[in-house]
């Protein structure tokens, strides 16, 4: 019999929208794994899901805060789920993602004890659904490379992601805070925002274990839409938001820069090195990795037992 995996400090906000077919997957996956934990329910469904989360069997509060018709309207919803956390770590877990609750302990019980580093994370790993089945993909990001200098750190990691970050509440806060003061309202702002606000924010542990599998799909509510994924709704690619954001939002990344005090607290220093490092060199990584990009895991026996797996998902659901 599988033995509880207990949280003291942290609490898992579950962003729901729609897909009521991912919401209960997810609440079987929490079911098998019994974590102990807060569990914060925000849904922005058009159809509240009130009715299906019922069947968790854990500790968990839903709230229902209206459709989630935009992502202005969807990152309100998030601010919303953080002052609704009552514990000083929180982690963001979509519908769709497959959580490895035993090694997010293990961040908790080192934050608990770190109190100078902002966050601890893991990889990330995309997966697909044939059927009842696990196809592994690809991973998601890269490791993290930690240093004690701000500038080292953010420098070695150009393709940190802070959304899968075990977070202290404090910090998620004061990011969605500020999102939603300055009214962003694209997915690729607001990832620009936790990254360079966390890895500012103080150290981070990086654990090499899967943390999260994260499934890489399109919803049925983005299949209709030009650019298909949410991230391309407002900017076609990155260059293109690149040139948008420093051009609208320069009091808001004056404002990180000389709070933080990084980059000298120049803009330009910071545009400029964005530019190369952030915007060109993606291009050139995209190009190198054109060819791998659909290919799915060679051996994922192997990367099962070498990331035990078994704390998310049983051996007989991997495609060999």
């Amino acid at each position: 019999m599988k033995k509880k995996i207990n949280f003291s400090y942290t609490s898992f906000l579950v962003l729901i929208k729609d897909e009521e077919y991912f919401s209960k997957k997810l609440i079987n996956h929490i079911n098998s794994q019994k974590p102990n934990a807060e569990f914060i329910i925000a849904d922005g469904s058009k159809r509240a899901q009130k009715k299906i989360f019922k069947k968790l069997n854990t500790k968990y509060k839903y709230y229902y805060f209206g459709e989630d018709k935009n992502l202005s309207i969807f990152f309100q919803k998030i601010l919303k789920g953080i002052n609704k956390c009552t514990n000083q770590f929180i982690f963001l877990c979509d519908q769709d993602d497959l959580v490895n609750f035993k090694i997010i302990s293990l961040h908790e019980k080192f934050l608990n004890k770190n109190k100078t580093y902002a966050s601890a994370k893991g990889i990330v790993y995309d997966f697909e659904y044939l059927k009842y089945n696990i196809n592994l993909l690809r991973k998601y990001n890269n490791d993290f490379k930690d240093n004690k200098t701000f500038l080292i750190r953010y420098f070695f990691n150009p393709n940190f992601r802070a959304y899968y970050c075990l977070h202290r509440k404090k910090n998620l806060k004061n990011i969605f805070k500020l999102i939603n003061k300055y009214k962003i309202n694209d997915a690729r702002s607001v990832n620009f925002l936790m990254n360079i606000i966390t890895l500012s924010s103080g150290r981070i542990k990086f654990y090499d274990d899967i943390t999260v599998l994260r499934w890489s799909g399109l919803k049925i509510r983005d299949k209709n839409k030009t650019n298909n994924h949410f991230v391309n709704e407002i900017h076609k690619n990155r260059y293109q938001w690149f040139n948008y954001f420093f051009s609208e939002n320069t009091n808001l990344i004056k404002k990180i820069l000389i709070s933080k005090k990084i980059f000298f607290q120049n803009i330009l220093i910071f545009k400029l090195y964005f530019f190369i490092f952030d915007i060109l060199m993606n291009k050139l990584r995209k190009i190198i990795n054109k060819v791998q990009i659909n290919k799915t895991t060679k051996n994922p026996i192997a990367l099962y037992k070498r990331y035990n797996l078994q704390n998310i998902i049983s051996k007989n659901r991997i495609i060999k």
